[in-house]
Protein backbone atom coordinates (compact mmCIF):
# COMPACT_ATOMS: atom_id res chain seq x y z
CA UNK A 1 0.00 0.00 0.00
CA UNK A 2 2.87 2.37 0.78
CA UNK A 3 4.37 1.72 -2.65
CA UNK A 4 1.02 2.48 -4.29
CA UNK A 5 0.63 5.73 -2.34
CA UNK A 6 4.12 6.86 -3.35
CA UNK A 7 3.72 5.76 -6.99
CA UNK A 8 0.43 7.63 -7.30
CA UNK A 9 1.81 10.79 -5.71
CA UNK A 10 -0.26 10.66 -2.50
CA UNK A 11 3.02 10.52 -0.54
CA UNK A 12 6.47 11.73 -1.45
CA UNK A 13 9.22 9.09 -1.39
CA UNK A 14 10.50 10.69 1.82
CA UNK A 15 7.08 10.48 3.45
CA UNK A 16 6.71 6.86 2.38
CA UNK A 17 10.10 6.00 3.85
CA UNK A 18 9.13 7.62 7.16
CA UNK A 19 6.05 5.44 7.65
CA UNK A 20 6.49 2.68 10.21
CA UNK A 21 3.98 -0.04 9.27
CA UNK A 22 4.52 -1.83 12.58
CA UNK A 23 3.04 1.19 14.38
CA UNK A 24 -0.12 0.99 12.29
CA UNK A 25 -0.34 -2.75 12.94
CA UNK A 26 0.01 -2.14 16.69
CA UNK A 27 -2.86 0.35 16.59
CA UNK A 28 -5.22 -1.96 14.68
CA UNK A 29 -4.38 -4.87 17.00
CA UNK A 30 -5.25 -2.78 20.07
CA UNK A 31 -8.76 -2.75 21.58
CA UNK A 32 -9.16 0.82 20.33
CA UNK A 33 -8.12 -0.09 16.78
CA UNK A 34 -10.49 -3.04 16.77
CA UNK A 35 -13.30 -0.75 17.96
CA UNK A 36 -12.59 1.60 15.05
CA UNK A 37 -12.69 -1.30 12.59
CA UNK A 38 -15.97 -2.66 13.99
CA UNK A 39 -17.74 0.70 14.26
CA UNK A 40 -20.76 0.97 11.98
CA UNK A 41 -20.06 4.69 11.58
CA UNK A 42 -16.52 6.05 11.34
CA UNK A 43 -15.17 9.28 9.86
CA UNK A 44 -11.53 10.25 9.40
CA UNK A 45 -10.00 13.67 8.76
CA UNK A 46 -13.37 15.22 9.63
CA UNK A 47 -13.29 18.95 8.85
CA UNK A 48 -15.62 21.16 10.86
CA UNK A 49 -16.60 24.79 11.33
CA UNK A 50 -18.96 25.77 14.13
CA UNK A 51 -19.95 28.95 15.93
CA UNK A 52 -19.32 28.65 19.65
CA UNK A 53 -19.79 31.02 22.56
CA UNK A 54 -16.72 33.25 22.78
CA UNK A 55 -16.90 33.13 26.57
CA UNK A 56 -15.88 29.45 26.40
CA UNK A 57 -12.46 30.65 25.30
CA UNK A 58 -12.20 34.23 26.56
CA UNK A 59 -13.92 35.47 29.70
CA UNK A 60 -15.70 38.77 29.38
CA UNK A 61 -17.06 38.11 25.89
CA UNK A 62 -20.54 36.98 26.94
CA UNK A 63 -23.05 37.12 24.11
CA UNK A 64 -20.39 36.96 21.40
CA UNK A 65 -19.51 34.01 19.20
CA UNK A 66 -16.34 32.83 17.52
CA UNK A 67 -15.87 30.52 14.56
CA UNK A 68 -14.05 27.36 15.60
CA UNK A 69 -12.54 25.34 12.76
CA UNK A 70 -10.50 22.19 12.83
CA UNK A 71 -9.93 18.67 11.61
CA UNK A 72 -10.74 15.71 13.85
CA UNK A 73 -8.39 12.82 13.06
CA UNK A 74 -11.10 10.24 13.64
CA UNK A 75 -14.49 9.86 15.26
CA UNK A 76 -16.67 6.83 15.40
CA UNK A 77 -19.97 5.70 16.81
CA UNK A 78 -20.63 2.30 18.31
CA UNK A 79 -22.83 0.82 21.04
CA UNK A 80 -21.03 2.88 23.69
CA UNK A 81 -21.69 6.19 21.88
CA UNK A 82 -19.53 8.65 19.98
CA UNK A 83 -15.76 8.60 20.44
CA UNK A 84 -13.35 11.33 19.36
CA UNK A 85 -9.89 9.93 18.60
CA UNK A 86 -6.78 12.01 18.04
CA UNK A 87 -3.49 10.49 16.92
CA UNK A 88 -0.25 11.82 18.40
CA UNK A 89 3.29 11.37 17.12
CA UNK A 90 4.99 13.02 20.12
CA UNK A 91 8.33 11.66 21.19
CA UNK A 92 7.82 10.33 24.67
CA UNK A 93 8.80 7.42 26.88
CA UNK A 94 6.48 4.82 28.37
CA UNK A 95 4.80 6.25 31.44
CA UNK A 96 4.64 9.82 30.10
CA UNK A 97 1.39 9.34 28.17
CA UNK A 98 -1.06 10.48 30.87
CA UNK A 99 0.77 13.74 31.66
CA UNK A 100 1.30 14.51 27.97
CA UNK A 101 -2.33 13.67 27.32
CA UNK A 102 -3.44 16.30 29.80
CA UNK A 103 -1.70 18.90 27.64
CA UNK A 104 -4.08 17.94 24.83
CA UNK A 105 -7.23 18.05 26.97
CA UNK A 106 -8.34 21.52 25.72
CA UNK A 107 -8.00 20.38 22.10
CA UNK A 108 -10.06 17.24 22.66
CA UNK A 109 -12.65 19.16 24.68
CA UNK A 110 -13.05 21.61 21.77
CA UNK A 111 -13.37 18.74 19.31
CA UNK A 112 -15.94 16.99 21.50
CA UNK A 113 -18.04 20.15 21.99
CA UNK A 114 -17.96 20.90 18.27
CA UNK A 115 -18.79 17.36 17.20
CA UNK A 116 -21.59 17.13 19.76
CA UNK A 117 -23.13 20.30 18.32
CA UNK A 118 -22.80 19.02 14.76
CA UNK A 119 -24.24 15.56 15.50
CA UNK A 120 -26.76 16.82 18.06
CA UNK A 121 -25.71 14.05 20.48
CA UNK A 122 -23.13 13.81 23.23
CA UNK A 123 -19.58 12.59 22.79
CA UNK A 124 -19.07 9.77 25.26
CA UNK A 125 -15.31 9.27 24.95
CA UNK A 126 -12.23 11.36 24.11
CA UNK A 127 -9.13 9.31 23.38
CA UNK A 128 -5.54 9.97 22.33
CA UNK A 129 -3.37 7.35 20.65
CA UNK A 130 0.38 7.84 21.13
CA UNK A 131 2.27 6.08 18.34
CA UNK A 132 5.60 6.37 20.18
CA UNK A 133 4.44 3.93 22.85
CA UNK A 134 1.43 2.30 21.16
CA UNK A 135 -0.75 3.55 24.00
CA UNK A 136 -4.30 4.87 24.28
CA UNK A 137 -5.15 7.53 26.86
CA UNK A 138 -8.77 8.32 27.57
CA UNK A 139 -9.42 11.83 28.85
Amino acid sequence: ELERLVENGFLTPEQGAAVQPEKLVAFYRSPLGRAVERAPLCRQEFKFSVLVPAEDYRPGTEGEQVLLQGVIDCWFQDDSGVTVLDFKSDRLSPGQERSRGEEYRPQLEAYARSLSAILNRPVSRKVLWFFATDTAVEL
